[in-house]
């Protein structure tokens, strides 16, 4: 605020003087107009461009004059006004100059605010004859590329995409005869942009546009074209499903037009899509709010305009959240009739769907099917293979099975998987922004699965399941074994490396903030810690772009029902979750019987208030006392109806989904009653368990053993590495107790983790079952070490603190030992987090098995059909076959024992599943024999889950 004080009262002592210095001087008089305009002072502006339009007769300075107020009307939301203004320049000088380079200058204006009111064909017209001199005037220059993105511009009206690819196309062409930055090749790279989002490619879009942001940061800071492209770049991060950047983006932008264009119809367009971020963050009052506004500014710059009907929509959309289903039926017809009017398509489409749902809402199935239908024929023709014919498929199959219609529903919602799959071939980005991308729209899957179901089609839907499944993880195995470093440019190299550092560096910045130091400065800290993700992002797809053998190859397909048993092992019986709303349907898949499905009258809501109940109950150290409240029910729910599949299999492969995730299945219980303590049997008791992704993945990762296996028959027994017991430095403990979650995750001053001694003993007992045996300990456990084990390691044990940051996964780690002090510049010392990013990124293994001995290992963000994105997937990818995580924080002696027993099974031939099962149930039945603070021994009773419960094997279990 101080700052924007400053800005004002400069730009009133620059408009004072410059009045001053000659009265009667128009010129003197333009330029005052200016700053009082870059003041935001924009009535202040146009009192002295008036004046000095009285006192100038000059062409050119009244020109000048009549564009500065055409503009200043045009921000203020006067488009009558604007128009009137501009026309007069052009008029005034086609009379001075003829068909001159100013004049086509003008025009292009003029064409602008034309189209703004809808006034399609006089815009094309003036746009064409402004091409037309310029192309006369001064061939293959940038005002002909300038005249070639307005006509880009009506032909985003239009719809015309042949059009628009041509104009960008031509455009560019001229910009990389001429290499240099300018406002225009800002608007170029700003149209491509926007080209690649209409098409569905939405990192490419969010690329260009972040290139046309930064020429006009250089160029012209705080200035309306910056505000508007940064409006473009927030929706296109909105469509690429990155909330953050799109909110940081768009407030960006809005501060800018608060200040210069407070009325314009850009502010209206701002206005609405921080609206819609709002309101999908639940706050519908605050969205209402926005949108009202960008609605008021809308109707009086251009009424029954397409801002008009878009605000029309978004109202409609809060009272439908709101159920006011009336309302909103009144508002949508509203902006049809709109849309309609002026021919716009797309937008039709989009409300004859919303129409369709709210019809839906209002129980006339009949006339919602008709709607879709209507949108459907218009999506068809205009955007195939886009997100939005997927979301119109998608409700005509839920529509279609509704109303009883099964057949053509199951065509409906196939034809909206096809649509969405196509959309994900195009959308690019980091594999991580690709899987939040098709995690949104997982419910087509499940509903598509569903249908498949009550048609008998087991198979089918079957193959849906794992098409649905971690297809973005499979994309990554399919790249993991490429050797990419002999094919990299050095610069991307040297960008790797700076950004890594920069992000280090960044979060050193946050883990030493005060609040003395200001919540701003907090908030730039995130703001760069967004920034520098998007850039790793970037670098990573010009890696991907870079190397001949990542960019041909093909994405791996999903198994069938044959070939997903032939993965199994014989004996092995496979529980595959699909979570939908309302229902859970589960398929049980064995080598030797083939497929049967249960339908558990269990939705995600339910399953999820479920299971955290029973985290609650198993977290807790105590014997569960009354496993009747959770753990017996969720047995029943989800073992029961194939219990006999598991009686008769020796081990059992859990394929989660959804909440399912972050169940512990070894601490339900059975209910027998054969027990003399009368609770039962813990499914880990009663069968070996492990976990995957889906049978895909499963068979992706045991298919990299079996040469190994084969290679490995006579060769030494197998290495373990281990790292334990790392160092903190005393600057680092924290004064007092920090609970700001983000600063937790991020910063290393966040760290209040005590020291892990006994993980020490932990690893030496281990190496005693294991010769060879590397250990790093302490000052020796870095994370340059953890990078650098190399592919003959066969089994890495971690024995430290963990870190899951559930807002951005790739940021969880493993922490290790922590330097005192970073090298300043672009040294080789690292930060001690072992972050996930870092192990996908710089991490490679030939390992049978990784053992992350460390609190919540397991967990990580939870995305639907894509499972949890942490430490656990981050080894899988660097190469680990299996992987032990933990699903919770975990006490430190107890894990040790529970660790050694483990290895000591392991070592002894069993298999990796039944030596942690073997070892789970010492713990059960046994005292576990511990040292306390005094240095005396003692015995606990460790059969409690808490203590062994949260450990699970994922991946191969042999």
């Amino acid at each position: 605020m101080r700052y924007r004080l400053r800005r004002t009262f400069a730009a009133a002592i620059l408009a004072v003087c410059l009045a001053a210095a000659d009265p009667i001087d128009s010129q003197n008089l333009l330029e005052s107009g200016k700053a009082w305009a870059a003041a935001g002072q924009a009535d202040k502006a146009r009192e002295d461009w008036n004046a000095a339009l009285e006192k100038t007769q000059d062409a050119q300075t009244r020109v000048a004059i009549l564009e500065a107020l055409g503009e200043s009307y045009q921000y203020g939301g006067d488009l009558t006004r604007a128009e009137a203004s501009f026309r007069s320049a052009m008029e005034t000088g086609e009379a001075a100059w003829g068909e001159s380079l100013q004049v086509a200058g003008t025009m292009t204006r003029l064409g602008n605010i034309l189209r703004l009111q809808h006034q399609s064909d006089a815009a094309m017209q003036l746009q064409k004859r402004a091409l037309e001199i310029r192309q006369r005037l001064a061939p293959d220059s940038l005002e002909v590329a300038d005249s070639l993105h307005h006509l880009f511009l009506l032909a985003i009206d239009e719809e015309d995409v042949e059009a628009m690819t041509d104009l960008s196309r031509r455009a560019m062409a001229i910009h990389e005869r001429r290499p240099s930055d300018t406002l225009t090749l800002a608007d170029t790279l700003s149209d491509l942009g926007y080209l690649a989002m209409h098409l569905g490619y939405n990192y490419d879009a969010v690329a260009r546009m972040q290139q046309a942001v930064a020429i006009l940061e250089r160029l012209a800071p705080g200035s309306i074209p910056l505000a508007t492209m940064l409006g473009r770049l927030g929706l296109a991060h909105r469509l690429l499903g990155d909330t953050e950047l799109a909110v940081e983006a768009l407030r960006r932008a809005l501060t800018i037009r608060e200040k210069l264009a407070s009325e314009s119809l850009g502010t209206a367009v701002v206005l609405g899509n921080l609206g819609v971020l709002t309101r999908d963050r639940g706050d519908l009052d605050k969205a209402a709010e926005l949108f009202q506004r960008a609605l008021e500014i809308a109707e009086k710059a251009v009424p029954d305009g397409v801002r008009v009907a878009e605000n029309l929509n978004q109202i409609a959309s809060i009272a439908s959240l709101r159920g006011d289903v009336e309302e909103a039926w009144k508002l949508r017809h509203r902006a049809l009739e709109i849309f309609e009017r002026l021919g716009n398509s797309s937008k039709t489409a989009e409300t004859l769907w919303y129409l369709g749902m709210v019809a839906e809402a209002r129980g006339d199935f009949k006339l919602a099917l008709d709607l879709h239908h209507r949108a459907r024929v218009i999506r068809e023709r205009v955007a195939p293979g886009s997100i939005e014919e997927a979301e119109t498929f998608h409700q005509l199959g839920r529509l279609y099975r509704i109303t009883g219609q099964p057949d053509l529903a199951a065509q409906h919602l196939g034809r909206a998987v096809e649509a969405l799959e196509t959309q994900m071939g195009k959308i690019g980005g980091s594999k991580d922004i690709q899987a939040a991308f098709r995690a949104s729209h997982e419910d087509m899957y499940h509903d598509a699965i569903e249908v498949e179901v009550e048609r008998g089609h087991n198979a089918e839907a079957f193959r849906l399941v794992e098409r649905s499944r971690a297809r973005s993880f499979l994309d990554l195995l399919a790249e993991r074994d490429l050797a990419l470093s002999g094919e990299l440019p050095p610069d991307l190299e040297r960008s790797r490396h700076d950004n890594a550092l920069s992000y280090d560096q960044a979060l050193r910045k946050l883990g030493g903030w005060t609040p003395a130091a200001g919540e701003e400065a907090r908030e730039a800290l995130h703001r760069e810690l967004i920034q520098l993700r998007g850039e790793r992002d970037e670098i990573a797809e010009k890696i991907r772009k870079a190397s001949p053998r990542l960019a041909a190859l093909r994405q791996p397909q999903p198994l069938d029902l044959d070939a997903a048993r032939k993965a199994l092992d014989p004996g092995t019986l496979a529980l595959s979750y699909s979570v939908g709303k309302e229902r859970t349907i589960l398929f049980a898949v064995t080598r030797e019987g083939g497929l049967r499905v249960e339908v558990l009258p269990l939705g995600a809501e339910r399953l999820r208030t479920d299971v955290e109940r029973f985290l609650e109950l198993v977290r807790q150290p105590a014997p569960i006392s009354k496993p009747s409240e959770f753990a017996v029910p969720l047995y029943r729910a989800l073992i029961g109806p194939v219990a006999d599949l598991v009686e008769r299999s020796e081990r059992v492969l859990l394929l989660p989904d959804g909440p399912l995730h972050r169940l512990p299945f070894g601490a339900l219980v059975r209910d027998t009653g054969s027990r003399a303590s009368g609770r039962g049997m813990f499914l880990t008791e009663w069968k070996p368990l492990h976990t995957a992704l889906s049978l895909t993945v499963y068979g992706t990762l045991r298919s990299s053993l079996r040469s190994s296996e084969t290679e490995s028959e006579t060769a030494a027994p197998p290495q373990l590495v281990a790292f334990a017991d790392p160092r903190y430095p005393k600057s680092l403990a924290p004064k007092e107790e920090i609970r700001e979650p983000i600063r937790r995750a991020l910063a290393l001053r966040g760290f209040d983790w005590a020291p892990l001694p006994y993980s020490r003993r932990e690893v030496e007992r281990i190496a005693e079952s294991y010769p060879g045996t590397r250990l790093y300990l302490g000052d020796g456990a870095t994370e340059e070490q953890a990078k650098s084990v190399g592919r003959n390691v066969r089994i890495l044990h971690f024995a430290t603190h963990g870190y899951i940051d559930d807002r951005t996964p790739l940021d969880s780690a493993l922490v290790l030992t922590i330097p005192e002090e970073l090298p300043p510049g672009r040294g080789t010392k690292d930060n001690g987090l072992l972050q996930v990013w870092e192990i996908f990124e710089s991490v490679r293994l030939d390992a049978d098995l990784v053992v992350l001995s460390a609190c919540e290992s397991g967990l990580g963000r939870e995305l639907s059909g894509e499972g949890m994105i942490g430490l656990t997937r981050a080894f899988q990818y660097a190469g680990a076959r299996s992987v032990v995580a933990s699903l919770w924080s975990v006490a430190d002696q107890v894990t040790g024992e529970l660790m050694v027993r483990f290895y000591r099974h392991r070592a002894a031939g069993l298999a990796k599943d039944e030596a942690l099962r073997a070892a789970q149930m010492e713990l059960i039945r046994e005292p576990v024999r511990i040292t306390v603070g005094n240095g005396e021994p003692m015995e606990i009773d460790a059969s409690a889950p808490f203590f062994w419960a949260a450990f699970q094997l994922f991946g191969d279990p042999r």
